[in-house]
């Protein structure tokens, strides 16, 4: 089955299915116009009581001062990590553990990325060396590259020259 195919019957399927409940659709309730009195008419009793325009007035008033009074909602405030000697000794084994627990090949994945990300475009040929990589990569690496990839298309930040999936 091929994909124009697919694309086609599903079109008509929605199409179908929109027709169908616009035809089942319950008829709109009546539109109901208040009556407004023009400033310059006389205000008789019945006009009047339908719609009080000062007592509307009135209340909008309030309900502006009371919004602009309102107090802002309270800002959280996360306290930033310290920095000391001692973090910076902590943190240095972690990080060099993580770059020497990478997959060779990791290094020629992120290239390959990197690289499409610098052009701003990814191409067929991109996909399919990054392909050929991603089978070889841990699943936290691909899971990396993948995010990397997907947030800078999401984004705009890169021209995808290709259809079908981008890795």
């Amino acid at each position: 089955m091929s994909l124009r195919l697919v694309v086609a019957a599903s079109a008509g399927i929605l199409v179908g299915a929109g027709g169908m409940w616009f035809a089942l659709a319950p008829p709109a309730a009546p539109v109901v116009r208040a009556q407004i009195p023009s400033a310059g008419a006389p205000s008789t009793e019945s006009s009047r009581a339908a719609i009080d325009v000062d007592a509307i007035r009135a209340v909008v008033r309030e309900e502006l001062r009371a919004a602009s009074m309102a107090p802002p909602p309270p800002v959280v405030l996360v306290p930033a990590a310290t920095e000391g000697p001692a973090s910076q000794k902590e943190e240095t084994p972690a990080d060099e553990a993580a770059t020497a627990n990478l997959s060779p090949e990791y290094g020629e994945a992120e290239h390959v990325v990197l690289s499409g990300l610098a052009r701003r475009s990814w191409s067929a040929e991109d996909r399919s060396r990054l392909q050929a990589l991603m089978s070889q990569l841990r699943p936290a690496e691909r899971e990396a590259l993948a995010r990397q990839l997907i947030v800078a298309a999401n984004r705009g930040e890169l021209k995808v020259d290709i259809e079908g999936p981008l890795f």
